[in-house]
């Protein structure tokens, strides 16, 4: 019976040293911490559901929480669980924490009487690279646009809008004077005629200049008869 005792008791000696211990996996610390940088670790705080997926850690109800998995193009630097006086920082790959989740039942420092408290706050903290990153930076193609310009007597320059030399742009320059007095010379010929037409009136007034003349000279021959 003594010996029936004994053994009882050691057992749950054991059982409630087990329960008892401080996670082997984390770097326990006291005090309280809500950002990346006060815990000491890299990286910025993540997303939930979006950059990394969980079970558990519900505040004031659980004390563990368990990351399942992590997102495309995301690395988590440490896991942060905040509970009783004092957090619990999991970092992935050291302690003999897996380098990829899923990492389970992470909790927080015993509390002053040895027990596991209820997790009072967690996160994670990394990197989330963006899509654009993973696949490489967008490469920018710059085309050049070929431009005709019509020169006198039909000719035809061709040229590019980039990397233009002086020599194009200064007969470019010619040829927009050109055809500026062509238009000029186009224009003034190309007035609307109205009909009118001064011939006729020339050959009248030679007409009534030879009839007063003649008139004159009657007039004269007149007088001296």
């Amino acid at each position: 019976m003594v010996c029936l005792t004994f053994g009882l008791l050691l057992g749950s000696s054991a059982v409630a040293s087990a329960e008892d211990t401080q996670d082997p996996r984390a770097i326990a610390h006291d005090g309280n911490v809500t950002t990346c940088g006060s815990a000491g670790v890299s990286g910025t705080l993540l997303k939930p559901v979006v950059d990394y997926q969980f079970t558990g850690g519900v505040p004031n109800v659980d004390q563990y929480v368990t990351i399942t998995g992590v997102s495309g193009g995301v690395t988590v630097s440490a896991v942060v669980v905040k509970g009783g006086d004092g957090y619990n920082v999991y970092v992935p790959g050291r302690l003999g924490l897996p380098a990829t989740p899923p990492w389970t039942n992470l909790r927080s420092p015993l509390n002053g009487g040895g027990n596991i408290p209820q997790i009072s706050h967690w996160y994670v903290c990394g990197t989330a690279t963006t899509p654009s990153s993973i696949t490489g930076k967008p490469t920018t193609t710059r085309t050049s646009r070929n431009t005709t310009t019509s020169g006198p007597a039909g000719e035809t320059t061709t040229g590019s809008t980039a990397g233009r030399s002086s020599s194009s742009m200064a007969g470019g320059a010619a040829a927009a004077a050109t055809s500026t007095s062509s238009v000029v010379n186009t224009n003034q010929s190309n007035l609307a005629y109205t009909g009118f037409n001064g011939g006729w009136l020339v050959g009248l007034g030679a007409v009534l200049v030879l009839g007063g003349a003649a008139l004159l000279v009657v007039l004269r021959v007149r007088r001296k008869a």
